[in-house]
């Protein structure tokens, strides 16, 4: 930028500033400190001009002072808010894969859900089918089943010994006993 010299008055004094501000707001710098002389000198004590001019610059440099404490104190919190701000971002970055992880599964399951429903809807169509086509034989035969197996635990429980049983009265040729009996040798 282009410096320019702007003169300014200051309590009857003419001084020229070097600056590459405008003139309007050099002018406008040149007030407050005039002003703020003018307030030292109404303290009531008996300062002449330059000890109220070195209290304006007191109040100034106290001022610009606890300016800068404050603009390093919001420094401090604005990068405290950017290192927070990115750990929510990262953290954000996160959730949103696990939510997306969580959908795409989500959506598997839902696919699968609908395979398995329309299996069982399949498997229903064939249950009510083979009831259709299904007699009543297979229930008669169960029943003699059942009949059969309460009749042999009946006949073990009476101590049931099966037996064969041979007359006397016919011949057996296989039988070597019977055959010398009858003189067949």
């Amino acid at each position: 930028m282009e410096k320019k010299r702007v003169s300014v008055q200051i309590e009857g004094r003419n001084y020229v500033v070097i600056t590459p501000e405008d003139r309007a707001y050099v002018y406008e710098v040149a007030d407050e400190v005039t002003e703020c002389i003018r307030r030292a000198a109404q303290t009531g004590r008996n300062l002449d001009t330059r000890d109220c001019a070195v209290l304006a610059a007191l109040d100034f440099c106290d001022d610009r002072n606890k300016a800068e404490r404050k603009n390093k104190e919001v420094v401090e919190k604005a990068d405290q808010i950017i290192r927070q701000s990115a750990e929510l971002a990262k953290q954000c970055q996160d959730y949103k894969a696990k939510l997306a992880a969580a959908i795409n599964e989500n959506t598997n399951l839902t696919k699968r859900v609908k395979a398995l429903e329309d299996q069982l809807r399949v498997m229903l169509k064939e249950n009510e089918a083979l009831k259709k086509n299904t007699d009543l034989k297979p229930l008669e035969n169960q029943k003699k089943f059942e009949k059969a197996i309460r009749d042999k635990k009946t006949e073990k429980m009476m101590g049931y010994v099966p037996m064969r049983q041979y007359s006397l009265f016919e011949e057996n040729d296989s039988d070597p006993k019977n055959n010398k009996k009858h003189g067949k040798n």
